[in-house]
């Protein structure tokens, strides 16, 4: 990202946006094979196009039974791709419009109306992010839907399901996304099927209103992104065998913000008991924060608008509403909170204490993730390396002496492997925010008995893009298939690549194992700590960098400034301490940048 947004998510630390997908391009092979793949590739970039929004509207005369499911709420129909059944924007409670702006979901009401089911809900409210195309789709406050793809060729009866969260720092992101289009991967692997949701993110899921008159009625506020996830799950429960699906065989799947929200969903009491296996990408429950960071959002909105109440600001029209939020993003807070009557002060300790364990659990990260931030920062190293640097040093200046004894165990752990000066900053970067959080997840769920497993996806990159190597979010159009032509081309390695990461995925929502022909994946323990380096060249390892690994977790219990990286402050002011000089430059782009993302 690199305007308002990713200024935004950086300043705060909030480093779980999920960006577009980055590769390089390769020479065309010439062979017949790779000719065939060259045009399977020209198909995909050429459907990684932003869908034009639509309402779904009643259907009050003739329609295709085939392509219509019976739900609770509706008698659904959808659409027929090939060999693929879709449907899309199907409302999964009522839409919070306005006495229900900031409340929690409510289920949906029953119904045997007949509803066309062949275009995305709208987009929660977010600022335009050329990252994040559901940004640029029809926004709204009626944007509580899912999606659902199934391949009619699986002779299965009751196929197992893939729920899949988005990602976007809790403030961006939307199923309409080209990124997380599920055709490809419900053509590629007819035996599960493919359900994507959305949330509300940003003010519109979170938000603090416990200073206003009215504000106890909105007790649970500040989490109703995770609730409309619960509300999603439930939904999901009650019908998905209308549409093929095996309500008692569901798998949910998240990256960044939607990795660790799935992380908190596995030790979360209102969803037990809706899904049995989970995939966490990229995000653990560190990224829920205090309750006294959300305090900014009324008064600026009471300053905008002169609110007193609740009523009053949700009596406030979407597009002025959305309008002011555009250009005061970076001074509200956007992350769902912790310490409150939903969930708790330090939500690891659920993890530690084994919640966990009745579910089987694939997780892991990219190998560069925190890396990806070149690109908010302009490319530039020596800025880079400074909020590096100032963000290393800010944890130890408010972590004790045990703490920095362990670190510099770790800085020597690092120096064993051949990470010397900046380098060695940019490694604990990736450690403390994304690596560390899941790992220790990992662990904690082993050690209480939970079954589980551990990857790293490590591809490697050419040209400009080797500098940032396998960073954030880097693995999700191998996940989905998808792949744009501006990031990402699909080259027949990305292909197969795709093709041998989606079959992990498929067996593990099958039978809870993620080993495929030719590639035993072991379980993680706490002995061997096996993981699945997943890339150029995809193998196990097992005791995987194990000082470093060790002094991680050690420092995840020593210190809360590390457990929690979301409570830095203001990265860019103290990186700008370091090096001034990098630090204009780097305000100059985001300037420019941020004036064309006024004119667009």
């Amino acid at each position: 990202m690199r305007n308002t947004t990713a200024t935004a998510l950086l300043i705060a630390c909030a480093c779980f946006c999920t960006p577009s997908i980055y590769s390089q391009t390769t020479e065309t092979a010439q062979s017949e094979v790779s000719e065939k793949i060259l045009t399977e590739t020209e198909k995909r970039i050429a459907d990684h196009v932003l869908p034009t929004y639509a309402p779904n509207n009643e259907i009050t005369g003739e329609y295709d039974e085939s392509l219509a499911a019976k739900c609770f709420n509706g008698i659904f129909v959808g659409k027929k791709r090939e060999d693929v059944n879709i449907w899309k924007g199907i409302p999964f409670c009522k839409q919070p419009v306005g006495e229900l702006r900031f409340r929690e979901p409510q289920p949906a009401e029953a119904s045997s109306k007949v509803y066309e089911a062949y275009n995305f809900m709208k987009s929660c409210m977010q600022s335009i992010d050329p990252d994040e195309k559901a940004s640029k789709y029809e926004q709204g406050d009626d944007c509580l839907g899912l999606n659902i793809w199934s391949n009619t060729k699986s002779s299965l009866k009751a196929k197992p399901v893939l729920v899949f969260i988005h990602g976007g720092g809790w403030i961006a992101g939307g199923t309409s996304d080209p990124l997380y289009e599920g055709y490809y991967f419900a053509h590629d692997n007819p035996d599960v099927m493919l359900v994507t949701i959305d949330y509300r993110v940003g003010m519109m899921g979170q938000i603090n209103l416990s200073s206003l008159p009215d504000g106890k009625d909105f007790e649970n506020s500040e989490d109703l992104c995770m609730l409309d996830m619960v509300e999603a799950l439930k939904w999901i429960k009650q019908n998905i065998a209308a549409f093929g699906g095996d309500p008692n065989n569901v798998t949910i799947s998240g990256e960044s913000a939607g990795g660790g929200a799935v992380s908190m969903l596995c030790v979360m009491k209102e969803a037990k008991g809706l899904f049995t296996k989970a995939i966490p990408m990229s995000g653990a429950v560190t990224h829920f924060n205090k309750k006294e960071l959300t305090l900014k959002q009324v008064p600026a909105l009471q300053e905008a608008f002169g609110c007193k109440t609740v009523a009053d600001i949700q009596n406030i029209p979407f597009d002025k509403l959305k309008k002011w939020w555009g250009y005061n993003v970076e001074n509200v807070y956007h992350h769902p909170v912790r310490g409150n009557k939903l969930i708790e002060a330090d939500p690891l300790n659920a993890w530690e204490r084994g919640d966990s364990k009745d579910i089987i659990v694939l997780q892991g990260h990219t190998s560069k993730e925190f890396n990806y931030y070149f690109t908010v920062y302009g490319y530039l190293d020596a800025m880079f390396d400074a909020v590096c640097e100032a963000g290393t040093k800010g944890i130890s200046a408010r972590s004790d002496k045990k703490y920095a004894e362990v670190y510099e165990e770790y800085m020597k752990s690092l120096e064993k492997l051949g990470y010397k000066g900046n380098n060695q900053y940019r490694e604990f970067m990736n450690d403390k925010v994304f690596n560390g959080p899941q790992l220790y997840q990992a662990e904690m769920h082993s050690k209480n008995g939970g079954k589980g497993y551990f990857y790293t996806f490590d591809k490697s990159y050419d040209g400009d893009y080797a500098k940032i190597g396998a960073g954030h979010a880097v693995d999700l159009c191998y996940l989905f298939g998808t792949f744009d032509g501006v990031w990402s081309f699909g080259t027949p390695d990305e292909l197969e690549l795709a093709s041998k990461y989606q079959q992990m995925i498929v067996n593990f929502c099958k039978t809870g194992n993620p080993s495929i022909e030719g590639l035993d994946w072991p379980e993680y323990n706490t002995q061997t700590r096996s993981r699945m380096i997943i890339g150029d060249n995809t193998h196990v390892e097992e005791n995987y960098e194990t000082e470093r690994s060790t002094k991680v977790m050690q420092m995840m219990e020593l210190s809360e400034a590390f457990r929690f990286p979301g409570n830095e402050g203001t990265l860019f002011e103290s990186a700008a301490a370091l090096n001034p000089e990098a630090a204009a430059e780097c305000k100059k782009i985001w300037d420019k940048n941020q004036e064309l993302d006024k004119k667009n």
